[in-house]
């Protein structure tokens, strides 16, 4: 098959974008989805495929474009392929994608996927596609209204598939065994997101201002689980008298502001599961490292973003100062077998 030729050529948000969408051009019949996302997008979900070597004329987005067509990447139909050069845009955005292994999930049927086309080396040019991918994501975002909080990684789906609980962060950059995507991303993701918001103020004076929304806090067992919300409140205090045991409230962009900790006390000790990330505060979102065994509830105390002190023995549960015996923080739902 030879090189494909766009429909349209545009730029959008600083990005040469090459419109070849798959529902006018399908001449292997291939496989599409037919959900509409028309009045739903939530978000925008960031991937990472390799980088491929191409023909002299042409670029990885445009080839990767090519391969779709001709039914050789298997299942997978994303919105964008993006490379250093430009991205190929492959189906519209009123139509869901194949792309988070959530089957009828919000990742699949609610997100614009973008991937972004880079190799481990993160050389100039990995950096270039990278660039590309946020610029194209902020403009995607601005266009829908949505802010920062809605941009995710191909993780977060699987870990909101897999039942896994935490803020939008915790649960983007969380350990999932089947698969950590964006892969050459993941490791700088909270870089990555500030490159993002930079693009998205860099805008923000030419763009019509999105009227103020009233802030109302949820109270839900995790942001993800919906289903499981007890109500929506304008008063943080109603909020918080409403939360039952293992429940959490959170704001907005889906940050818990509280935590029902009730069924935790100081020295209790916990079976800290697999893999689990450790923060060295209760907001941050970056990892320091991932722990799994027995640790002890420094002082029993819910936190931000549903995370406790933990400590190694239960004779330093509560001792000063707080940096020498506090080892990090977990959140609650990592938790195994409570002792």
């Amino acid at each position: 098959m030879t090189i494909l030729r766009p429909d349209a050529t545009t730029t959008f948000g600083g990005v040469t974008v090459n419109e070849y969408l798959l529902t006018k051009h399908n001449p292997n019949h291939i496989d599409m989805p037919s959900a509409s996302m028309a009045g739903k997008i939530i978000g925008v979900t960031v991937h990472n495929t390799d980088w491929i070597t191409v023909a002299s004329g042409t670029t990885p987005a445009e080839q990767y474009t090519r391969a779709t067509v001709n039914n050789n990447m298997k299942d997978v139909r994303v919105h964008y392929y993006v490379d250093n050069i430009c991205a190929w845009q492959n189906l519209p955005h009123n139509l869901s994608g194949w792309h988070a292994a959530d089957g009828s999930g919000n990742g699949n049927r609610r997100t614009i996927a973008i991937e972004c086309i880079m190799s481990s080396a993160y050389n100039s040019t990995d950096k270039k596609s990278e660039d590309n991918a946020a610029k194209l994501a902020a403009a995607l975002l601005k266009q829908y209204g949505l802010n920062i909080s809605h941009l995710y990684t191909h993780t977060h789906w699987l870990n909101v598939r897999d039942g896994r609980n935490g803020t939008v962060d915790q649960l983007n950059t969380m350990y999932n065994r089947y698969k950590m995507c964006p892969a050459y991303i993941l490791p700088h993701w909270a870089e990555f997101k500030k490159k993002v918001q930079s693009y998205l103020n860099a805008g923000s004076a030419s763009t019509t201002p999105i009227p103020a929304t009233k802030q109302l806090y949820r109270v839900r067992k995790s942001w993800a689980d919906a289903k499981s919300q007890l109500g929506a409140y304008s008063s943080l205090e109603n909020a918080k008298k409403a939360c039952k045991v293992g429940y959490s409230v959170f704001d907005a962009n889906g940050n818990a502001v509280y935590t029902n900790g009730g069924k935790f006390t100081k020295g209790q000790k916990v079976a800290i599961r697999a893999n689990t990330p450790l923060f060295a505060s209760a907001e941050t979102t970056s990892v320091t490292r991932r722990i799994s065994g027995t640790y002890y509830l420094y002082d029993g105390i819910a936190c931000k973003n549903g995370r406790y002190r933990i400590t190694t023995k239960p004779e330093f549960c509560g001792k000063t100062p707080v940096g020498q015996y506090v080892t990090g923080y977990v959140s609650w739902d990592n938790f195994g077998v409570i002792g």
